[in-house]
């Protein structure tokens, strides 16, 4: 086999290895159904709270910046695409480990700056929520007003607000966790003189992570399963049985079809 064909073929082993890991579509229909539900949420506290916009930042992976991925009203939303510095926004109290918490904001507010190229106006206030997983801090949600200062009342029901977009966020760093896996894992897996060893790449790219238990057990039960069927065609039958088996028994459960 001539270099060229054999650089052909093993670029096509390690893509084919790369792509099996996850089921690509599958993960970009689940990203955006989250963004999605995410939005809706942001827009029915629009209307429940009387606020004209609000918006969610979440962390990255890199802990460095949070990221804006949706803006609502209460007619809808939009994705939008922003970064965000941790300090010396609205949200910063928040995410430094502060509670709930409304402000009446002067025109022109500085804290708001780095918000405004998402805002259809200048807010004269806000409610800002910590949107938590377990007892850790992952980003905040801020619900705006143009025509003037929240009631009482709003406070109280923007924290319960927040416990619904907690569940909603630990959704999305899910599959938001699988995209940068696959961010991390291409350059190694796919360049030229590189190894096919995507286990251990993607196991350390976990390590460098701050992903909840439940997350990284799952992840590791995909990669145990990864490794079994890698062997041969039999094993990888095996497993394809036992998770069909178990899968009729979910639904037997649930009292599906197949019941």
């Amino acid at each position: 086999m001539g270099s060229a064909a054999h650089d052909q073929a093993a670029f096509a082993s390690r893509l084919f290895d790369l792509l099996s890991t996850v089921e690509a579509s599958a993960v970009i229909g689940l990203a955006k159904s989250r963004v999605r539900g995410l939005g809706e949420q942001l827009a029915f506290a629009c209307s429940a709270l009387h606020a004209s916009e609000a918006l969610a930042a979440l962390e990255t992976t890199a802990t460095t910046h949070l990221s804006v991925p949706v803006v609502a009203s209460p007619a809808g939303h939009r994705e939008v695409s922003l970064e965000l510095p941790f300090e010396g926004t609205i949200l910063s109290h928040v995410l430094g480990g502060g509670s709930t918490y409304s402000v009446t904001l002067e025109p022109g507010d500085d804290l708001v700056a780095p918000l405004r190229p998402l805002l259809e106006s200048d807010p004269l206030a806000a409610i800002v929520v910590p949107v938590r997983l377990g007892d850790r801090t992952v980003g905040a949600a801020a619900l705006f007003s143009y025509e003037g200062p929240f009631g009482d009342s709003a406070i109280e029901m923007a924290e319960r607000f927040s416990e619904v977009v907690g569940l909603t966020a630990e959704a999305f760093f899910t599959e938001r966790l699988l995209f940068e896996l696959f961010a991390s894992c291409l350059p190694e897996v796919l360049g030229s003189d590189s190894a096919t060893n995507l286990p251990d790449k993607i196991m350390s790219f976990l390590r460098s992570t701050r992903v909840t238990p439940v997350y990284r057990s799952r992840l590791e039960l995909a990669l145990a399963i990864g490794r079994l069927t890698s062997r041969t065609g039999l094993e990888a039958r095996l497993a394809s049985r036992v998770l069909d088996a178990f899968e009729g028994y979910l639904v037997a459960l649930e009292g599906g079809a197949d019941s």
